[in-house]
């Protein structure tokens, strides 16, 4: 498995006068098991990066292929598959459905992707027992603590075994405590699964722990440090 950018560019302005990136001339190469993160001020083009390589937005300029597929090429309904069958999400702000359990926040992706009920329910409690959640999968979110509620969104995320987890500011809402033991339970998923993480973040302990640092300035990466950790 690798995705690669190639010499991607996203406009989001532009005139004779005016342009303005939300990327620039952005080579990345993501291969299984890398522990990746972007790294720069708001507005520094983190979010663009990690919704182009999810295929949410199109590049202006250049490619992004995952093997031998090109994902820019791709319709809109074909991008929207690929996500749900290769990638899995987590955000600053959990997004889980507030109506659902903890555990039916799990099973919803699998059930779009058409998996039995046997092998949902396999997949689940394999999922909350790797985040320390196996005996509260029958909690609301509002019934869940913020870092609780992350490692649902975590759970989620790995349910369907991507092959890529996109993170954007994972711990940004949470309390360094907590934040720490998620940083941790990231780096146990990347060790024991071999799963691959890009994330997007300005959380300096988590940065301390990432092994390919790319530093984005104005939507480029004005520097890229690898991490011995």
């Amino acid at each position: 498995m690798q995705f690669e950018l190639s010499q991607i560019d996203k406009v989001y302005v532009s005139s004779q006068e005016n342009q303005v990136f939300g990327a620039k001339d952005v080579n990345i190469k993501i291969h299984e098991g890398d522990f990746m993160a972007l790294v720069g001020p708001s507005g520094s083009g983190k979010t663009t990066i990690l919704n182009l390589i999810a295929g949410l937005i199109l590049p202006t300029k250049g490619s992004l292929k995952h093997g031998t597929e090109d994902i820019t090429s791709m319709s809109l309904e074909e991008r929207t598959k690929h996500r749900l069958d290769y990638m899995g999400f987590v955000f600053q702000d959990y997004q889980l459905l507030p109506i659902l359990t903890a555990w039916e926040n799990i099973e919803f992706p699998l059930q779009l992707r058409g998996f039995s009920k046997n092998e949902i329910k396999e997949r689940v409690d394999w999922a909350l027992a790797q985040v320390g959640l196996e005996k509260l999968g029958n909690r609301f979110p509002k019934q869940l603590s913020g870092g609780q509620q992350q490692r649902v969104s975590i759970a989620r995320a790995i349910a369907g075994r991507p092959q890529l987890i996109l993170a954007d500011e994972p711990t940004a809402n949470l309390d360094s405590k907590t934040a720490q033991e998620i940083i941790e339970l990231f780096l146990k998923l990347n060790k024991d699964f071999k799963l691959t993480f890009i994330f997007s973040t300005h959380d300096q302990h988590l940065i301390d722990q990432i092994r390919t640092v790319h530093y984005i300035k104005d939507g480029h990466i004005s520097e890229t440090r690898e991490h011995h950790v």
